[in-house]
């Protein structure tokens, strides 16, 4: 396995004339999907058939090696107790670490084909999974048995008895209150579940080409998505319309102003997006407008954590770097 040497870099006056932005660099094999904070100054990240646990004060260290996937790691979640740590990889295997010891506790062949999300629910009591044929798993974490299958009626037919989604399932979320899921997909919807009943609260919603990252904002009162074309959108959950539509940087290209990957701040008045365009941008909610831009990556943004003091931000790219911003509040 590569050797990781990391490069920290201090910026001097940033984008958009905002000075002193603080920015680290992280070299290795690492998956530009498996990104997840685990702690108030840790994350994960996956580097090939492994998971490495690093800190935002020593990034260049790992304090923790999570092993036992057969394939590569293409998705992370962590428990919201941060005890526990979800992955699936590309050969469709469902797994779960202890971190503090570093053991298996439960890996499974889950779906036919890579698992692209996991999500825990807020009171860490069941765990989602979402993955490329198209279906959507509930497991219970005290037994690690599956509880739920979410099935879109829709596509009900000889072949396809079980899918959420036509297709590619990119991203799944538990709101706040634990009683929904929101899951997107390739196939262009974002589904609102039940989790009680495993039923959709409404018809699916045609958010774009491609919707590849679906999240709650911290207060639950609004969902987010980022999508192709380079939109971000914000839904009520009390009504499922949308609220808001912003539009990212346009670039020259087929597909150039994709939008990955997603997060609100901690208080929910901004959003941290990336993608196609290789920069890191911050959008203001109430005034609609994007206050600032970062650019380091040299190839699309796929992974966006932001740490609870909102000013932390950590990024996974196709470039195989893991970059960490200090971004302006």
């Amino acid at each position: 396995m590569m050797r990781c040497v990391a490069i920290v870099v201090l910026i001097v006056g940033g984008a958009l004339g905002i000075p002193g932005v603080a920015q680290g660099v992280i070299e290795g094999t690492f998956d530009e999907h498996a990104l997840a904070r685990v702690g108030s100054d840790t994350f994960a990240v996956g580097q090939g058939r492994s998971v490495e646990i690093r800190s935002w004060a020593s990034p260049n260290r790992v304090t923790q090696s999570l092993r036992g996937a057969d394939a590569f790691v293409v998705s992370l979640a962590s428990s919201p107790d941060g005890r526990l740590l979800a992955a699936g990889d590309k050969d469709g295997h469902l797994m779960v670490w202890e971190i503090s010891s570093g053991r298996l506790l439960f890996k499974k062949y889950a779906h036919r084909f890579s698992v692209w999300s996991v999500a825990f629910s807020p009171d860490g009591m069941l765990l989602a999974s979402g993955a490329f044929d198209g279906t959507v798993r509930l497991w219970d974490t005290k037994t690690w048995t599956e509880v739920g299958l979410f099935i879109e009626p829709r596509l009900v037919d000889a072949e396809n008895k079980d899918r959420a989604h036509m297709g590619w399932v990119r991203c799944v979320t538990f709101s706040p209150d634990g009683r929904t899921l929101a899951t997107s997909g390739c196939d262009g919807y974002v589904r609102i579940w039940d989790v009680d009943t495993l039923r959709l609260r409404r018809e699916a919603i045609q958010a774009g080409i491609n919707v590849y990252f679906v999240t709650f904002s911290p207060d639950g009162q609004y969902l987010g998505c980022v999508t192709n074309p380079g939109e971000i959108r914000l839904y009520r959950t009390d009504t499922w319309e949308e609220a808001v539509r912003l539009r990212s940087e346009r670039v020259s290209g087929a597909g150039a102003s994709s939008l990955y990957a997603m997060a609100f701040s901690p208080d929910g008045t901004r959003i941290v997006v990336g993608g196609f365009s290789k920069k890191v941008e911050v959008w203001d909610v109430a005034s609609r407008t994007m206050v600032a831009e970062y650019a380091g990556h040299t190839d699309s943004i796929w992974g966006i954590i932001v740490f609870p003091d909102g000013e932390r931000v950590v990024t996974t790219s196709r470039d195989n770097t893991v970059r960490l911003w200090r971004i302006a509040r």
